[in-house]
């Protein structure tokens, strides 16, 4: 339930104290929204240390003023403040995949519901401050999932509305949107053909004009409304690059790269960025960021406590809104085939799981004691836990793998030059480690996967998987108990975004140009030590998560195919029959899958006989490969309010072993950076 709390200055603190998490999006096939569990950490070594920036950039001393509560299950999202600063507009999340927008005035006090009973969501104010333009799923044809633009009056008086909700685009909006400085247009992430692209549609309704065609997620305009400016991922690797274009579509230009996230802002205040220095994306450590202008000069930098996601406004006085999450993620393990879920840890930090042990006894997680990531064996029995100690800590940004027989590590540590990875191997008996490479590759999260037989990440049987990267030269090696690495392919440029690896069979994911607006999609298959690869597949549309099963027989991808119109997109669980020369036996077979949410990341089961999928509302679903059996609910009896994230399977398949991600509240909150803003361009 949504509850007012007392006015601001009532509330005022200096660093709120208590464990949170938030989470971001799954990788790939997803509607663009989140629910909260656990952060996705950031992909880049810590920037602050690496790059000398504390002794050239003041640090800053923010206050922080919370506005406004809400209690689980509803999560609050995406504040902006009104114009004149009397109102607080947000959008909210809740367990049944509906969102709502609400005001609530600046200074605490009672919420004013807007919309209610469809997807309403990042709603940004008018200039004018009498209007405010949203996405939702209002118009949505054919049950497609898309969202569109789409804009409500408000008494600015009262923040009740004004009439019922307008549509404004035609064209789908697949992420967050800006209104100009002065009003007339919107700028929003759509689609062109096939092709991911910046747009923009006038205010009152129209047709949508190319603004330029890139994927990205939050074009805003520029504080002088001739420019638009966004950020897209590098060719290869973690981190994000700040482009400009003008308004009107001409080439596009850089700003700056940068090694990790950037977050820019839309109305009512773009013209700074924050750039992330150092965190574990929000899990269980603070986060620090640069205060840096729009080009890229650099203000100060500020310390945000765990569970603070993302700022999603400045205000014209110079403070950020932010939305913090309170809640935790302990471990446990729960049945396949039914039964009770058992609390293996309870800390109160935001758990990770790395691995079972073969005997399936044991589980490998990753926790947060007294401000101290520790790794730990728990038994699924509940029995004493064993601490595994490191030679050095890892980097948070990738996730360490536990071998198939339990007794080796891969891990990453911070390079000796300046942005560079070094792999690294414990052995876990002897407690001493070497060095694999000092040249990993190490991606963004959200936008590559590397996957072995089953759909284990990083490893395929017995050996590890990396990927090396040698300029503009990327190598796919295996890496077995003892010995050298084998070189797997190589590809150039960049990796594809997706991977996955049966012994020296490898199938990729590449897309290709057909025209300005068509885009193909086709899965590759390759051998090791071959440098002849085929097409298997080919689409109008997205391919994802391409996955072998247990025996290499078969291999599942995640088909998201578009139609002409977008009113009969589909998204289907395709199973190829491979044979040992790699060509597919007959047509794909297309599984039973979860009906109503979106799902994606299928992973095997170790017998073969099914897969379990992940869906957007935080389940795990098991899906069967026979025909006629609809998918279950493997966590139909989780409470609403608690989610299942980023699941390991067993040995034996008979159990999961997963964070569960506890929600317990969310608020809004004011941050004031002491005048840093008004410092750096006013």
């Amino acid at each position: 339930m949504i509850s007012p709390l007392p006015p601001a200055g009532a509330d005022a603190v200096a660093h709120p104290t208590a464990r949170c998490g938030t989470m971001s999006r799954p990788r790939r096939i997803r509607l663009l929204m989140a629910i909260l569990a656990i952060a996705i950490p950031s992909t880049a070594p810590d920037l602050a240390a690496q790059q000398g920036q504390a002794a050239d950039i003041p640090t800053l001393e923010p206050h922080f003023t919370r506005i406004y509560s809400a209690d689980a299950p509803t999560q609050l999202r995406f504040p902006s403040l009104s114009p004149d600063g009397r109102w607080i507009l947000f959008s909210t999340w809740g367990t049944d995949l509906q969102g709502g927008l609400w005001l609530v005035p600046a200074e605490g006090g009672e919420a004013i519901r807007l919309t209610e009973g469809h997807w309403d969501d990042g709603p940004l104010w008018f200039p004018s401050g009498d209007r405010i333009a949203f996405r939702s799923d209002r118009p949505a044809r054919g049950g497609n999932g898309g969202s569109y633009i789409m804009t409500l009056a408000i008494d600015p008086a009262t923040g009740w509305p004004v009439g019922a909700p307008r549509q404004v685009s035609v064209d789908r909006c697949f992420a967050w949107l800006d209104v100009s400085p002065d009003g007339e247009w919107i700028a929003f992430s759509g689609r062109a053909g096939d092709r991911k692209a910046v747009m923009a549609v006038p205010s009152e309704g129209g047709a949508s004009r190319i603004v330029a065609r890139e994927t990205t997620s939050r074009p805003v305009w520029s504080p002088d409304g001739e420019s638009i400016y966004y950020t897209v991922p590098p060719p290869a690797g973690a981190g994000e690059i700040l482009v400009r274009v003008s308004a009107r579509g001409s080439a596009p230009d850089t700003v700056f790269a940068w090694p990790r996230e950037v977050d820019i802002f839309g109305f009512p205040e773009s013209r700074f960025v924050l750039r992330l220095l150092s965190g574990d994306g929000g899990r269980n450590h603070p986060s620090v960021w640069e205060v840096a202008t729009l080009d890229g000069r650099p203000l100060g930098r500020v310390e945000l406590p765990p569970g603070t996601g993302s700022a999603f406004s400045v205000t014209p006085a110079g403070e950020l809104l932010v939305v913090r999450s309170e809640g935790s993620a302990p471990l446990e393990v729960l049945p396949i085939d039914g039964g009770a879920p058992r609390r293996l840890n309870d800390s109160g930090a935001n758990d990770r799981v790395l691995g079972w042990s073969p005997d399936g006894r044991r589980v490998l997680f990753e926790t947060s004691l007294d401000g101290e990531d520790l790794f730990f064996f728990a038994p699924t029995d509940g029995g004493a836990m064993r601490q595994l100690d490191l030679p050095e800590q890892p980097l948070n940004a990738f996730a360490p793998v536990l071998s198939r027989d339990g007794r080796r590590l891969l891990y990453t540590v911070a390079g000796a030059d300046s942005g560079t990875v070094t792999l690294k191997v414990l052995d876990i008996g002897a407690g001493a480690a070497r060095a694999i490479t000092d040249d990993f590759f190490l991606p963004d999260f959200t936008t590559f996967g590397l996957t072995g037989r089953g759909g284990i990440q990083w490893r395929d049987g017995d050996d590890f998987l990396y990927v090396e990267q040698h300029g503009d030269r990327f190598d796919l090696r295996a890496l077995p108990p003892s010995g050298a690495s084998r070189l797997l392919r190589t590809f150039q440029d960049a990796p594809p975004p997706e991977i996955a690896v049966f012994g020296d069979r490898i199938a990729y994911k590449l897309s290709r140009d057909v025209s300005a607006d068509e885009r193909r999609n086709s899965l590759v298959l390759a051998r090791a030590g071959s440098g002849e690869s085929h097409a298997i597949l080919s689409i109008r549309g997205v391919f994802e998560s391409p996955t072998w099963s247990p025996d290499g027989r078969y291999l599942t991808v995640d088909a998201f195919e578009r139609s002409a119109d977008g009113a009969s997109d589909s998204l289907e669980l395709l199973v190829l029959d491979v044979d040992p020369s790699g060509e597919v036996i007959g047509e794909p077979t297309v599984l039973d899958t979860p009906d109503g949410p979106w799902w994606w990341s299928p992973r095997w089961l170790p017998d073969g006989r099914g897969l379990l999928v992940q869906t957007e509302d935080g389940r795990i679903w098991r899906v069967s490969t026979e025909p006629g059996i609809r998918p279950v609910d493997v966590t139909a009896d989780l409470p609403p309010n608690h989610t299942a994230w980023d699941f390991h399977v067993s040995p034996g398949g008979r159990s999961i072993a997963y964070a569960r991600n506890i929600f317990r509240s969310s608020s809004i909150w004011r941050v004031d950076l002491g005048g840093a803003l008004a410092a750096g361009g006013r």
